[in-house]
């Protein structure tokens, strides 16, 4: 598959979650035909939204937006690593902090989103809008997801470490 058309799906996933993200948070339900597409935050059940206030929405946007653009600034760094892989430089000091980047960016994300929906449930009992009740939850995705960035994480310390070595071999000759 060819670099320019991973980079593109890429930046279609940055857009779907910036759609998913505005949906999930606001009132309005696009349909086809008679078909209705309802998105909801994880952890509220559907409809919930339509129930809270305005300022209620506006708080769990709030609490929900980091966790959003943490994952887009990851998913921008590997979009830079791409484009480093695209002009060759597969193991440049700069394709390596990317990698790292996106791992980092990635995995702050996932933690984000498992702490986020008991958070919000805090916040709007808080503000004495939340009638949901307190629950903090794990998915095996988001934990294969941990696992995952992770390895990236490792992979590119084996890479700096290649990177090292690939020098000290250079001065030598």
């Amino acid at each position: 598959m060819k670099i320019t058309l991973i980079r593109v799906l890429l930046w279609l996933c940055v857009a779907a979650q910036a759609a998913f993200f505005v949906l999930a948070w606001t009132t309005y339900a696009p349909s086809i035909g008679s078909m209705t597409i309802d998105m909801t935050a994880i952890g509220m059940p559907f409809g919930a939204r339509h129930a809270l206030t305005p300022g209620a929405r506006l708080l769990g946007a709030a609490l929900a937006l980091p966790t959003t653009l943490v994952l887009v600034y990851g998913l921008w760094r590997l979009d830079r690593l791409l484009l480093n892989f695209h002009r060759r430089e597969l193991f440049s000091a700069q394709s390596i902090g990317h990698l790292r980047a996106f791992a980092g960016a990635t995995l702050l994300s996932t933690m984000l989103s498992i702490a986020e929906p008991p958070l919000r449930t805090l916040a709007l009992r808080l503000a004495g809008d939340g009638g949901q009740h307190f629950a903090v939850g794990v998915n095996s995705e988001q934990l294969m997801l941990i696992l995952v960035c992770g390895m990236f994480y490792l992979i590119t310390r084996l890479m700096q470490e290649g990177r090292r070595l690939r020098e000290e071999n250079e001065g030598f000759v």
